[in-house]
C-alpha cells in the first residue's frame, strides 16, 4: 500500500511523493497538522479470472472516492464542507469485471479535516465468498452494536431520570440519567454519515468533544454519589475546569480543534479511570452488595477504556471495539442494583408490617381492655346517677310533703287521727311517685297547666291557709310551649322544692307563680315571695344548700335556664326553656 498528500484543489493522484505505509493508517500518529485529502494506491495482479472480485475497506475518514484502473466507480455523497461522515461505516463492492485487467491499479482518494481516528483502515480483496461474513461482521460491530447501545443509554436515562423524578433523594439515579444521555450524543456522532442539522461537520466534532467532557464529570458525580463520597471542592473544580474546556471547543479555531481532542482525551481519560478505582476501594471498604456490583462494572470499563486508549495509540492491532458493550453491560448491572433494592425495600415493607400488624394486635387488646374499663365506669355512673335522681326527687317531692306535714302538725293543736292517716297516705303516695318516677299529680300527658299543677296547688294551699300566707297562682289554660312527661315532671319537682324553701327559710305572707309564654316561642315559670331574701352565691357553695343545686341540676337536665334573684322583701326564680329544648 503506497501513500501520498496532494494539495486540496487536486483531482487526479500526484506523480511523486509516494511512501509505503500499512493499514491501518492512523494519521494522528504522524502529528498534528496531518490532513487529506490523501491519496493511497494498491497495485495488483488478477491473474485467475474465474469468478467475481470483491473489496472490502472498514474505515474511511471522513469522505471517499474510488478509481479502478483510472476510472471513477464509486464516491461519497458529499466531497466539500461539509463533508460527509461515513468514518465508521464499513464498505462492500463487487468490483465491475469491466474494469479489470491483469494488472490492476486501485487508488483511493480521502478529503477529511483533522480527525481522532484511523485515516484508512484495513483494505481486503477477495471472493465475495471470503468476504460477505466479514463486510456482515463488521456492520455488527460497527453500526448495529452503536446502535443497540445508543438506544439502550437512551431507554436507561429516560428511565432513571423518571426514578429520580419520583424518588428526589435518589440523587445517583439522576446523575446516571444525565451520564447516560451525554453517552448516548458521543456514540450518536459515530452513527452519522452527514453534518445534517450543522452546516459544518466540525460542529460535530465539537458537540462530541463536548459531551465527553460532560459525560466524564457526571459519571464521576454518579458514583461519588451512589458510593456516599463527598468530595465539595474536587467537584467544583472538576465542574470549572470542564466548563472551560467546552468554552475553548466550541470558540477554538477548526484547525486546534483535533489538538484539543488529543489533551482533553488523555486527561478525561485518566479522571475516568481515577474514579473508577477509587469506587473499586469504596466499594471493598463498604462491603455493600450493590456497591459491589458497581465496582464489578466498573472494573469492566477499566477494562474496555483501558483497551480503547491501546487501540488509540497503536500499541495493539486488535480489530476488536469493546465499547459498545457498556451500554448493555451497564444495564444489566443498574438493573440488578435497583431489583437489590426494590428487593430490599420490599422485606422492609413486610418487617413493616409485621411490626405494624403486632402493634394493631396489641393496640386492639389494649383498647378491649380499655372499654371493659369504660363500661364498668359507665355502669357505676349510671347507678351514681341513678342514686342522685333519687336523691333529688327524696329530698324534693317526699321532703317538701314531710316539711308540708310537719308544719300542719306545729299549727295543729287538736290533730285528730283521720287526719293523721292522711297525712301518713300522701307521704305513702309521695314515695311511691318517686320509686315510679310520676309526681304527685299523677300521670303527666297532655294536661293543660291548670289540671297539671291542680293536686300540687290544692296540697300547699290547704298548708298556706293555715300559715296565713297568701298565694295566686297564673297558669294559662294550654301550654305556651310543647313538653314532654320529663321536661313537665322536672318543673313539677322544681316547684315544689321552691315552695317548700319559701315555707322554711323566707318568712314570706305573699307568693307568686306565674308560667307565660316568651316571644321568642320559648316559655318561662316565675315563683315569687316577698320574705327576707338570703345570699344566693353563698346558698349555692354551702353544703346546706342541696335544694339550690337539685332545683339547678333539674333544670339544666331539661335544656333550660334558672335565674335566680333575691334581696330582702323579694325573691323570684325563673325558669326560661328556649323553642326547641
Amino acid at each position: 500500500m503506497w501513500r501520498s498528500q496532494a494539495p486540496s484543489e487536486a483531482q487526479s493522484p500526484p506523480t511523486d511523493g509516494w511512501e509505503r505505509v500499512t493499514l491501518p493508517d492512523l494519521w494522528h500518529s504522524h502529528g498534528t497538522g496531518f490532513t487529506g485529502p490523501l491519496w493511497y494506491r494498491v497495485n495488483w495482479r488478477n491473474d485467475c479470472r474465474d469468478g467475481p472480485i470483491a473489496l472490502n475497506i472498514d474505515r474511511m475518514v471522513m469522505a471517499g472516492q474510488l478509481f479502478l484502473n483510472g476510472s471513477l466507480f464509486w464516491q461519497d455523497e458529499s466531497l466539500s464542507a461539509p463533508l460527509s461522515r461515513s468514518w465508521n461505516t464499513p464498505r462492500y463492492w463487487l468490483l465491475p469485471d469491466s474494469m479489470l485487467s491483469s494488472e490492476n491499479t486501485l487508488l483511493i482518494r480521502l478529503v477529511s479535516a483533522e480527525h481522532p481516528g484511523p485515516g484508512l483502515g484495513t483494505l481486503k480483496l477477495g471472493s465475495p465468498e471470503q468476504l460477505l461474513p466479514e463486510y456482515q461482521k463488521q456492520w455488527w460491530q460497527q453500526r448495529e452494536l452503536f446502535s443497540i447501545n445508543m438506544t439502550i443509554s437512551l431507554i436507561m436515562s429516560g428511565l432513571f431520570f423518571v426514578l429520580w423524578l419520583l424518588r428526589r433523594k435518589e440523587q445517583a439515579f439522576g446523575w446516571f440519567a444525565l451520564a447516560s444521555l451525554l453517552w448516548s450524543l458521543i456514540i450518536s456522532n459515530v452513527l452519522v454519515e452527514s453534518s445534517w442539522p450543522f452546516e459544518r461537520g466540525a460542529t460535530w466534532d465539537r458537540l462530541s468533544l463536548s459531551a465527553g467532557v460532560l459525560y466524564a464529570c457526571a459519571f464521576c458525580m454518579f458514583t461519588w454519589s451512589f458510593g456516599g463520597m463527598h468530595f465539595p471542592r474536587l467537584q467544583r473544580v472538576l465542574w470549572g475546569g470542564s466548563a472551560l474546556v467546552c468554552v475553548i471547543a466550541w470558540w477554538m479555531p477548526e484547525q486546534s480543534l483535533f489538538a484539543l481532542q488529543i489533551v482533553s482525551a488523555f486527561i478525561y481519560w485518566f479522571i475516568f479511570s481515577g474514579c473508577c478505582v477509587q469506587f473499586l476501594f469504596n466499594a471493598w471498604r463498604t462491603r455493600l452488595p450493590d456497591h459491589l456490583v458497581l465496582a464489578f462494572c466498573l472494573l469492566a470499563f477499566l477494562f474496555i477504556s483501558g483497551y480503547d486508549m491501546l487501540t488509540y495509540l497503536g500499541l495493539t492491532s486488535s480489530d476488536h471495539d469493546f465499547r459498545p458493550l457498556s451500554a448493555p453491560l451497564m444495564s444489566i448491572c443498574m438493573f440488578l442494583i435497583v431489583a437489590w433494592r426494590f428487593a430490599g425495600s420490599l422485606r422492609r415493607i413486610e418487617a413493616f408490617n409485621g411490626e405494624l400488624l403486632e402493634a394493631v394486635r396489641n393496640a386492639r387488646g389494649e383498647l378491649e381492655q380499655t372499654l371493659k374499663r369504660e363500661h364498668l365506669l359507665e355502669i357505676d355512673n349510671v347507678r351514681l346517677n341513678e342514686r342522685l335522681l333519687l336523691t333529688h326527687d327524696l329530698h324534693d317531692s317526699l321532703g317538701s310533703s314531710l316539711m308540708s306535714s310537719i308544719i300542719l302538725t306545729e299549727h295543729s293543736n287538736n290533730l285528730r287521727q283521720p287526719q293523721f292517716l292522711s297525712m301518713l297516705r300522701s307521704l305513702r303516695d309521695d314515695l311511691r311517685h318517686v320509686i315510679d318516677g310520676t309526681s304527685s299529680a299523677g300521670p303527666l300527658d297532655e294536661d293543660p297547666p291548670t289540671e297539671w299543677i291542680a293536686p300540687l296547688r290544692r296540697r300547699f294551699v290547704v298548708l298556706f291557709d293555715r300559715l296565713g300566707l297568701a298565694s295566686s297562682w297564673n297558669m294559662p289554660a294550654h301550654w305556651p310551649l310543647p313538653l314532654n312527661t320529663s321536661q313537665r315532671l322536672a318543673l313539677l319537682r322544681f316547684v315544689e322544692e321552691a315552695l317548700t324553701n319559701a315555707i322554711k327559710h323566707s318568712g314570706a305572707n305573699q307568693l307568686s307563680i306565674e308560667m307565660q309564654a316568651l316571644a321568642d316561642g320559648g316559655m318561662s315559670l316565675c315563683i315569687i315571695d316577698n320574705g327576707r331574701g338570703f345570699d344566693v352565691a353563698g346558698a349555692m357553695t354551702d353544703h346546706s344548700g342541696i335544694g339550690m343545686r337539685s332545683m339547678h341540676a333539674r333544670i339544666s337536665r331539661i335544656g333550660g335556664q334558672l335565674q335566680i334573684e333575691s334581696r330582702s322583701g323579694a325573691t323570684v326564680l325563673t325558669v326560661n326553656l328556649a323553642a326547641g329544648a
